[in-house]
Order: structure tokens, then sequence, then C-alpha cells
């Protein structure tokens, strides 16, 4: 639980009551991501970053981090989430499975890395909370508009000026990521309706 929050007509939060960490995320509520980095150590999550593959250099130990302020690519997100569906053991990306000869003949084969980063149950955690997201959250479009049912998991983001919009999806066979921007931070949409995660990312 976060605080003494709680949802309000099933969307807002009020103080003096409770709100869930699935809640929070689902509903992409920063005040909550906030709230919990306040009690944790901004290198701890660094470190648990550093471990789910995400290789960017300048990742700074602000409070903010828990809001997603430093550059990561689509691949090192994709990969980070193998962790979720893979139980807590993260997949490294490959590119290359097997190597033949002109007469397909094996040459080589090729496995990915597997890294154990989480105990399972804490894997099934964030499984149920990126449901929610799916469900009941910013990501219901999923079901609503596209008329999906697949067992799932995944989360929004947008950042700054509607500036980035992305979607990491997940089932437990397979993990996507979308991202939407430009190089240049100057370029973004005008309005949250186009350029949330959710709008810009979600349906790609």
């Amino acid at each position: 639980t976060y605080g003494n929050w709680t949802p309000r007509n099933g969307s807002h939060a009020r103080y003096g009551q409770m709100v869930t960490l699935k809640w929070g995320l689902s509903q992409s509520n920063n005040w909550i991501a906030a709230w919990v980095m306040s009690q944790l150590n901004p290198r701890n999550l660094i470190n648990l970053m550093r471990q789910l593959g995400i290789n960017s250099q300048k990742i700074d130990p602000t409070m903010s981090l828990c809001l997603g302020p430093c550059d990561i690519s689509v691949g090192e997100m994709v990969s980070a989430y193998t962790t979720f569906s893979n139980y807590g053991v993260r997949c490294a990306p490959i590119l290359v499975t097997q190597i033949e000869d002109a007469d397909g003949s094996i040459i080589d084969n090729f496995a990915p890395r597997m890294t154990d980063i989480m105990k399972k149950e804490d894997a099934y955690k964030m499984i149920a909370m990126l449901r929610g997201v799916i469900d009941e959250g910013t990501g219901q479009r999923i079901r609503r508009v596209y008329n999906i049912t697949a067992d799932m998991g995944g989360k929004t983001g947008t950042t700054n000026s509607n500036a980035d919009g992305w979607f990491m999806g997940f089932t437990p066979k397979m993990v996507v990521g979308c991202w939407v921007g430009g190089e240049d931070r100057d370029i973004h949409f005008n309005s949250m309706a186009n350029g949330q995660g959710a709008a810009a990312a979600l349906p790609i």
C-alpha cells in the first residue's frame, strides 16, 4: 500500500485513505512511484537495472529515477521484461541462433544467456501488477478497443511534453516493446490524448 491514499470513483486518490501498489502502477500514478522511491535507495534501483540488462551509461541515482528520466533502448527494455514472463530469469537478447553452411549442415548453435535475477515469488507479484495495467489501467484499450483476450501484462509510459510514448507487453511466451518519439526532444505531441504511450505506442 502507499501512504494514506485510496482510489476514489475508481481512478482518483484521496488523502487520508489507502491504495495498493497494483492500483498505482495500473494508473501510472507518479505520486505513488515517487513515494515508493522515497522509501528506498536509488543506487539499489540502479543495481537492479544493471542486472536486468539496462546498460545505458548515464543513469543518475536521483529520486526521480523511478519515473524514467534516463535514455534506455527498446532492446534493453524487452530484455528486462523477460525477467517477469520467465518468473525471475532474464533472457539476454540474441540475434543469431544457428549458422549453417551452403549444404545446410549446422556449423554452430547459439542459445541465449539466462540469468536468475529475482525470486519466483517476486516475479509473480510483478506479473499480477502488470496484468492490472492491461485489465483495469492505462493499457485497457488492449481489451476494449482491440478485443485481445490473451493472458498478458504490460506497461504504458509517457515522458514530459509527450516527447516519448512507450508500451511494453508480454504473454507467457513473448515480450514486445514499442517506443514512439524523436531523437530531438523538441519533437513531441501537443496533447496527452495523442502523445501518451497508450495512444501512440500501444496500438503498434
